[in-house]
């Protein structure tokens, strides 16, 4: 059935993903196919000028792509809000896989027919920047930046998605053996922990990294992050994980969660990521919270 009159913003990024991947002109079709009305925008004017008549914002991309979207509507207060509908289009895919969104793009359109939205929160950052920072996925200090500095310094051009995955998941193997603790202070409002980690990651999504199902119960729209502390003490469990991913299975990852709204960190270590991002650290308290249910996905 043809979604008559609808209209479409493409947001789309050539960059994303490597191979398999549908161009600018593909995905319009792909989109008037089904009968929606669409206007095709590059990543870095994804809110700019945008009609009052968009009805869905379609994100070509991957997570960065997504996020990018997600930060220029805050940006703008909200006032180009509209439903976000993902075509994954990327390497990792984290956001799409931990919403349910097919990767198969035609199968990713034919949900816009029922529109199920479903709520998703972002997160809220205090304390590094004189401005409030976001983040969609995650954030966190020790192994995880320290594999976005490794990666970005491999040259992958040729390497398809797969490899790219395994590569990653390969690396952060060995990252895992050898990182060195960092001491870490997390307060919560039930809770205060003082512990030598390797790992701590605040997640609003169930999976980051290299598709890593980190927190596999996680929700992005129930108004709580699921906080990951890795101590020294667990880094082989850490390691025996990793392990299991490599070979092939679907492993439950082994260290319980801590379900928060609200918490403050402060770390031993030097550099952090926002999502895919890193950035510099001087031992400051950070408080991190979250904008409840902000955003709408297009979901199954």
């Amino acid at each position: 059935m043809k979604e008559q009159g609808k209209t479409v913003r493409l947001v789309h990024n050539p960059a994303a993903g490597k191979e398999d991947n549908d161009d600018g002109d593909e995905l319009s079709h792909l989109i008037k196919q089904h009968g929606y009305r669409c206007k095709a925008v590059l990543k870095k004017d994804a809110v700019k000028n945008m009609s009052a008549q968009t009805d869905l914002i379609a994100v070509a991309g991957g997570d960065g792509t997504i996020r990018l979207t997600i930060l220029g509507l805050l940006e703008k207060k909200l006032r180009f809000k509209r439903p976000i509908a993902i075509l994954p289009q990327g390497t990792a895919n984290n956001i799409a896989l931990s919403l349910g969104i097919p990767l198969d793009n035609k199968l990713a359109i034919d949900l816009w027919k029922h529109a199920q939205l479903k709520k998703f929160d972002v997160g809220m950052v205090l304390g590094l920047d004189k401005k409030t920072l976001h983040f969609i996925e995650s954030i966190g200090f020790g192994v995880f930046p320290m594999l976005i500095e490794k990666m970005s310094n491999k040259k992958l051009i040729h390497a398809t998605k797969e490899e790219e995955i395994k590569m990653a998941i390969e690396e952060l193997r060995r990252i895992a053996e050898v990182f060195p603790a960092e001491t870490l202070k997390l307060i919560t409002r039930s809770n205060v922990i003082e512990e030598e980690c390797i790992m701590v990651e605040v997640m609003n999504i169930a999976r980051m990294g290299p598709r890593l199902a980190l927190s596999p119960d996680s929700d992005p729209g129930d108004g709580q992050f699921e906080v990951i502390i890795v101590t020294n003490e667990h880094r082989q469990k850490l390691i025996d994980f990793i392990d299991e991913v490599l070979e092939g299975n679907n492993p439950i990852f082994p260290i319980k969660s801590i379900r928060t709204n609200r918490l403050v960190l402060k770390s031993k270590g030097k550099v952090m990521h926002i999502d895919d991002e890193l950035t510099s650290y001087s031992g400051q308290n950070i408080t991190i919270s979250l904008l409840d249910s902000l955003i709408e996905f297009i979901v199954k």
